[in-house]
Parts: C-alpha cells; structure tokens; sequence
C-alpha cells in the first residue's frame, strides 16, 4: 500500500532499528539504493549500527513532520512488515511510503493531528497511554551477566555503599536460576534467595531477575509438567510440542496468545508459586522475540501453530507483546494490585508502552554504539516507547574508561538508566573504577538522582498526555527547521536540554540551541545563551552539556543518599531560570512512588510561576490527598536584572524576611532556607 505524507520533511518512527532518527530513502528513481526497512523481531548477535535490519521489537508507526503539521501512520499488522521511502527532488514536499506485510489485512489508522503534539495524544488514544512507573524505576539499575552467587550481590551493594553512590536495583541474569529453569533457583549460589532480597531492601534496594519465554523440557520441572499437562506450549503444524533449542538446552514456548495460558502464566508471579521470591523481586523478559538457537534467523518457524489456530508467521511481532503484558498482569496480582509492577522487556510492539519499559538490547562497547543510542531511543519515544534505554558500557566488549564515562553521563539523562555487561566482559561496577573514574561516574549517577523530582514529573505527564519523557527538539520547538534533522541531542521534557559527549578526546563540543531568541542557561554554571545558534562548547571529561530552558522553573533534591526510597522526604531546591521578560513557570508531582494510591487522590501537584519579581507556588490540583514531610530548602533565581535589597516570603498572610546571597556574575540570587513545607502556597517577593 502506498502512503504519501504531504509537506513532511522529514518521516520518522518504525522502530527498532540501530539507524539514524530522520528515516532515509530507500528507493531512488524507481531504484533500490538499499534494502526497506524491515520489521521483524530478531534476537541479533552484536548487531552493527547505521543498519535498517531487523532488530528487537517492531512498531508499525510512522510521523511525518514538517514546521507546518504532522500527521502520523499506524499499520496494524503483527506479521513481517517492509516499508520502502522513496527519496523526493528538492523541489517536493511530498514523502511517499510503500508497505507491505507478509500475511493479514490491511488495517491502517491516519492521525492528523495538526501539532506533533496533538499526534503523540492520538496516537496514545488508539495504542494505550504508558502506566506511571515506580520511583525506584526510573533510577539507577546495576545489572550483568551474571552475579555469581549471594556472596558477590552483598559484595557489589557493599561497595556501593562504601563509595557512597545511589542505587535502586539489583539485577540478575540467567546463572541465577537451576539448570537455566525460570521461576528457580540455584540451591548452591542462591540458597536462602528471599534473605538476599530482604537485606536489598533494608537499604531500600530491590531486585529484578531475568524470567524468559523458552521452557526447559525437563519432566518434574514444575513450569514444563503444568504447561505440557494443560496444552500451553505452541504447537508445530503436526499438532505436537514446538521444540527448539536456547538456553537450558530442548525447549519449548509458552504460548502467550493462550488467554488461559496467560492467566497461568500470571500466577505463577505469586509469591507462592515462584519460590524464593518477594514483593521487592520485580521481572525482566528476555529472548521473547521469541529466540530460538535453532530456528530460521535463530528464531521460530513461521509455520508453528498458536492458540485460534494462527500461524505463527501472523503473529510473530506480537510475541513478546504477550508475554510482557502477562508477567505485568502477575507482578499486580501478587499484591492485590497494590503495588506497581516493574517488568523491562526486550521484545515489543505497538501497545507495548501499556506494561513497562524496553530496552535497545545487545549493543557493544563503542563510541559508534553510544552514538546510535540516542537516535535509537528518540525513535522508540517516536513508536511511543517513552521508556527506554540502552545498556549503559555496552553490553558486549569491554570499554574503556573514557567510554565508560561518557556512557554513564549520557544514561543519566536517557530514561531507562542501566548499566549491563556481558558475561566475558571484565567487572566494571562503579566502586571498582579506578578512584578518578569512578568519581566521575559517581557524579553522572548522582546527577539523575538531584533531578528525580523533575524526572517524575515528566513521566506522569507522559502518563497523561503521551507525549515522550525523552524528546526530539522538532516538538519542542516546531517552527525552527533546523531541528528536524537533530539526532544527537535531544530535550528531557520541555525544559531541559542534553547532548551527551559521544566521541573521544573531546575538548569542544558543538551544541545547537534551538528556538530563535529563546534564552538557555548552562546547568552547571548558570551561563546565559540565545537559541537558534550552534555553541562551540568547552568540555573536559567531566563536563555533561546540559541546558536549562529560560522561563522554567525546574525542582531537584541536594541531599543524596543511597537510593530514591532513602530521599523521598528530603528537601526540595527550586531553580528558577528567568526568560527575557523576567518569567518563568514550572511545576512538581509527589506521590508515594510505589503504591496506586494516586488514582485516589493521593498525590500532591504543585505550580511555581515566577513575574514581576514575585515567586508564587500554589496548589494546581486542590483534589489532592497526600501529605509530605519535604520542604523547599533553597530557591535559585537565574537571571536577575540587578541584585535585590530584600526577599520577603509571605506564607498564610505571615511576612518574613529572608537571608539571600547574590552571584553578581551570574546574576543569581540564591535563597537558603525558607523552609516552606511543599503544598503549601507561598510567594517570596524580590525588592
């Protein structure tokens, strides 16, 4: 079928593929000038960048921008998709599409938005919005293949401890298990596993382990007897088990497409059925493309047979879709559907944002690799994945300390932030880095967690609005043209602007402001910049370009601690970054971060707006139930005219004066301790 975008300049979207954000032509003057993009979920070993193969997960969506509108194309077809673009003269504003699917009907949605953003809320009207994550979610993850026993997870926090960096979670991969038999434990490395997890948590630490879709065939092994006892396994066209091979050696696939197969699949989440498990113990579903050893293009044959007698070849992108939505649905059952569940997928499709994070899966240790990641995941925000991330390090390979530290200051800022490593790799955990390294790692990590309440903040917007945590500037500023070729830089909500270091021996690093006069300030050093303008910026290797937007008003936490549960009452820094008419507006929203008490009204939204040299905070939803014992401990105002006589801050008709100091360079005026406890209305006064 053929899809002409009018007046788009660019098209972007159909994820996954390790290729550049702005979608290239593929067909040149009725010529192939490469293959289409393919949409085909693959598990692919050390996968090479500036490629439109076939990576992980598929979302038949496409947008097509221009400074005009924006328009967006959903295919709805879970079997193997190609789309062609054909490359336009200079001279047209016409971007032509062809797509074809292996099998099923042609069932496609236009939505017309005008705005991008308008798009983005359509979009997640017809595929679902994504869930409000728990706190400890969108904070820092250690992970690799694999932590040997009980003995290194208590060695690995320990340091963690010593060196006093954040952590949220604790990650383990396949060796954890019996045999490579999910839903277990190996009795010899992991003897007493809920003792493990219950020390993570009296630091305030949880655990993930790895739960895969492929089942050893094992008689007494408890998951393979119930699935082969009540016809959950896929089928081959003869009507027998779908055997292959993975990692526990002969296995078979659970067949997710089963409604009675997911349900069971469910509870066996519950604490009584996967022993050794707890309520801090939270999932990660990997090799659910599906992966099969064996298999055509190590994955299974099109002509296995699901449940409704679908051929697997029409339903193959839709696999690990399944499988993430019921280990989700387990994870909430588990606690009565109390607690929010946490479950990282590899495998996904359109929808797929419903149930929890993914990730761009096994990438390698090189600059090209964390160049790619940006592109990358700003396309995943595009197929409304907006929470994503790339395996901080690189997965396969070993980098070196330069690459290492660059990588983490850039997944400080991307919104799924863990590192991975493979199993051949040497050890590289913060607290065994070399002391300068690790101190700079220390200070990307600690970086995400200052800025967590901003962080939040975006992703319940998201939540409501679809709109990615992680940006393209075009949406931002969709008048400025030049940003709609912009894919290695990128904005975190509306207000904070990053371009990571991604190439070595940098000691200048070019960073376009967008937005003809909209004022920018350095985040580190309050320096003041005019958008629509390319900074030739000096950085050492400690050095993370990042901008606040002028007119914002951003909330972060100074006092850090070992994870985000440890921070969650401490006290809140407002930085108000005045625009050129001396305003600035911004907001904050609390819950609990753990429970889905919020959607009683349990939760506290805040508004800060900042004119005529007055701060005013009010309550922006007075529905709000939730109490907090933080407070504002310090408000910096960015870009003053001239330096204040006084600042009087007024809280239920009470008057008081406030002690300030003045940064004449900066034109900073800091506020310390006005102690004002956060939901309370207030306004503080410069005279």
């Amino acid at each position: 079928m053929d899809i002409a975008f009018h007046k788009a300049k660019q098209v972007y979207g159909i994820p996954e593929h390790a290729d550049s954000f702005t979608l290239q032509p593929t067909i040149s003057s009725r010529k192939a000038i490469r293959d289409p993009y393919r949409l085909y979920n693959l598990d692919v070993f050390k996968y090479e960048v500036d490629s439109n193969v076939a990576l992980y997960g598929s979302v038949p969506y496409m947008m097509g921008v221009s400074t005009q509108q924006t328009v967006g194309v959903f295919w709805n077809n879970a079997a193997e998709t190609w789309v062609d673009i054909l490359e336009k003269s200079p001279s047209s504003s016409v971007t032509s599409t062809h797509w074809f699917s292996e099998s099923g009907i042609i069932d496609v949605f236009l939505l017309l938005g005008p705005g991008a953003s308008d798009v983005f809320e359509q979009y997640a009207s017809l595929t679902g919005f994504p869930p409000l994550p728990p706190l400890f979610a969108i904070s820092y993850h250690q992970s690799r293949w694999n932590y040997n026993d009980e003995s290194d997870v208590a060695s690995v926090m320990k340091g963690f401890e010593k060196f006093n960096i954040p952590v949220d979670v604790l990650w383990l991969d396949i060796e954890h298990t019996h045999e490579k038999k999910y839903l277990t434990w190996d009795k010899q490395r992991f003897p007493q596993p809920e003792r493990m997890q219950n020390n993570l948590w009296a630091r305030h630490r949880r655990m993930v382990a790895i739960i895969d879709p492929h089942i050893k065939r094992e008689d007494g092994y408890h998951v393979h007897d119930e699935a082969t006892e009540h016809g959950y396994y896929i089928q081959t066209r003869n009507g027998s088990d779908y055997e292959g091979y993975c990692w526990p050696g002969q296995s078979s696939w659970i067949d997710y497409l089963n409604p009675s197969a997911r349900e069971w699949w469910a509870a066996k989440m519950a604490i009584g059925k996967f022993p050794g498990s707890t309520l801090s113990l939270f999932g990660w579903n990997d090799m659910n493309e599906p992966s099969v050893f064996d298999g055509p293009e190590i994955s299974m044959h099109k002509d296995a047979v699901h449940y409704g007698d679908w051929e697997h070849r029409d339903v193959h992108n839709i696999y690990g879709f399944y499988q993430h939505k019921a280990t989700v649905d387990g994870m909430l059952a588990r606690s009565d559907g109390q607690a929010r569940p946490f479950v990282l997928s590899r495998a996904f499709f359109a929808g797929s944002q419903r149930f929890g994070p993914v990730w761009t899966g096994d990438n390698t240790a090189s600059w090209s690799h964390l160049a790619m990641s940006v592109p990358m995941l700003l396309s995943l925000g595009v197929g409304g994945l907006s929470f994503c991330g790339a395996d901080v390090g690189g997965f396969f390979s070993d980098p070196d300390m330069e690459l290492l530290v660059r990588w983490y200051q850039a997944g400080a800022y991307q919104p799924f932030f863990r590192a991975h490593a493979h199993l051949d790799s040497r050890r590289r955990e913060p607290h065994i880095l070399p002391a300068q390294v690790r101190t700079l790692v220390r200070d990307a990590i600690m970086q995400r967690y200052a800025l967590l309440p901003y962080w939040y903040t975006v992703f319940r917007t998201s939540s409501l609005t679809g709109l990615p945590v992680m940006r393209p500037l075009w949406l931002e500023f969709p008048k400025d043209e030049k940003s709609l070729t912009m894919e290695d830089q990128y904005m975190i909500g509306k207000d904070i602007l990053v371009k990571p270091v991604t190439e070595s021996y940098v000691r200048q690093w070019p960073v376009y402001l967008p937005g003809k006069y909209q004022l920018w300030y350095n985040f580190m050093d309050y320096t003041r910049h005019i958008g629509g303008k390319t900074l030739d910026m000096k950085v050492s290797i400690g050095t993370i370009p990042v901008f606040q937007r002028a007119g914002s008003i951003l909330t972060t936490k100074q006092r850090l601690r070992r994870s985000s549960v440890a921070m969650i009452h401490d006290p809140i820094t407002l930085r108000v970054a005045l625009d050129g008419k001396l305003r600035a507006n911004g907001e904050l929203y609390v819950d609990d971060g753990t429970t889905f008490e919020y959607q009683q009204d349990k939760f506290l939204h805040q508004k800060f707006s900042f004119t005529s040299n007055k701060l005013t905070a009010k309550l922006a939803d007075s529905s709000g139930k939730f109490t907090t014992k933080s407070w504002i401990e310090q408000i910096i105002v960015i870009g003053l005219k001239k330096e204040p006589d006084t600042a009087t801050l007024t809280v239920k008709k009470k008057k008081i004066d406030v002690d300030f100091s003045w940064l004449p360079d900066k034109r900073t005026a800091l506020v310390r301790k006005p102690d004002v406890t956060l939901g309370k209305d207030f306004s503080l006064v410069f005279s």
